[in-house]
């Protein structure tokens, strides 16, 4: 025999294996209020409905268990509305499945007990499809965050490269329509091909200024122009940036000013810190966390080829956004940065 008060799985589940806190239940419905069109008031409403409730659980076994039958006025009273105002909003949690309505002949929402006082029969509204849709709205709700979050990282991306373009031109060469239309969009809470587009965008005026920097680049150091065509040709399979290896003394060899900087770091991470504050010491910005996407070997040769030439360069920024743009699209072959600068 159970102790005296413990209750069987069975009634404790439901006849359904329904049971779910319903606090639970509550937190998952605010999570998807977004995607399901709810307002604040009928969450409120949801969660006055909630309490009335004597039990922890969503069970289907007992009417206790699932069934609010406290009347309009006691619901607006607790949710701080007016009652034509929960008329509407029950009407609203009732069209997307999220309650039902156990009707008396009457209308009317009542409940019946025993001599003891436990409630045997009620009418009113019902509580269960919060427990049997339990695991759909898990799925939403996962769904809808990672489509905040896809929303986030583009929203992220468009500041970054806003500021990037920015970066590159004098403000009297802004394109005020797009500045404008990108911090209208940014303000708001665009959707996803929005943000996709507007980053395109800035994509296409940014790719206008490198395609046009060639001359400035070659001005300040022309043995890059002069590997170009090479690259395309003598290097023709493609390999994964992250797997790019080079020797200790070809860093040194082609890097001192770097491998000089470094050589008292501690340890990968104090050496990783020292190289974004080189970074920020040559104005890099946003650019430099392009660059470190590229991986450690490729984003080492792009700071080390720029300290190794710095008094020659003009912008930092533009130069190495030119640079991790022609390795990216591989019209330039990482092996030219190992290459010495040459001595006037």
């Amino acid at each position: 025999m159970a102790p005296a008060g413990a209750r069987s799985s069975r009634n404790a589940t439901g006849q359904g294996g329904i049971a779910q806190g319903k606090w639970q239940l509550l937190k998952v419905i605010e999570d998807i209020r977004e995607p399901l069109g709810l307002k604040g008031t009928s969450i409120s409403l949801l969660r006055a409905m909630i309490s009335f409730l004597r039990v922890d659980q969503v069970d289907a076994t007992r009417d206790d268990g699932h069934i609010c039958f406290a009347s309009n006025a006691s619901l607006a009273k607790r949710a701080h509305v007016s009652i034509q105002t929960v008329e509407r909003h029950i009407a609203k949690l009732v069209s997307l499945g999220l309650l039902t309505r156990r009707s008396s002949g009457n209308g009317k929402r009542w409940a019946r007990r025993d001599r003891q006082g436990s409630i045997v029969l009620a009418t009113g509204l019902s509580l269960l499809p919060l427990a049997e849709r339990y695991p759909e709205f898990v799925r939403m709700a996962q769904d809808h965050l990672d489509h905040q979050n896809e929303l986030g990282r583009l929203r992220d991306m468009c500041s970054a490269a806003l500021s990037n373009l920015k970066a590159h031109l004098m403000p009297v060469n802004w394109d005020e329509g797009l500045l404008s239309k990108a911090r209208n969009l940014l303000r708001r809470q665009p959707d996803k091909q929005a943000l996709s587009d507007l980053l395109d965008e800035i994509t296409v005026e940014i790719s206008k200024i490198s395609s046009a920097e060639p001359d400035d680049l070659r001005a300040t150091d022309p043995e890059i122009e002069g590997q170009k065509e090479t690259s395309k040709t003598q290097y023709v399979k493609e390999e994964n940036s992250f797997q790019i290896e080079v020797g200790q003394e070809e860093m040194e060899r082609s890097y001192p000013r770097l491998c000089a900087e470094l050589r008292f770091a501690k340890n990968q991470e104090d050496c990783r810190r020292l190289m974004d504050d080189l970074a920020g010491y040559l104005n890099l910005g946003n650019t430099w966390f392009s660059i470190k996407d590229l991986g450690p070997a490729l984003s080492f040769m792009i700071l080390g080829y720029l300290l190794e030439r710095t008094e020659t360069i003009t912008n930092h920024r533009g130069y190495a956004f030119k640079l991790s743009h022609d390795l990216t699209n591989k019209s330039l072959d990482w092996r030219t940065l190992l290459k010495r600068p040459r001595l006037n």
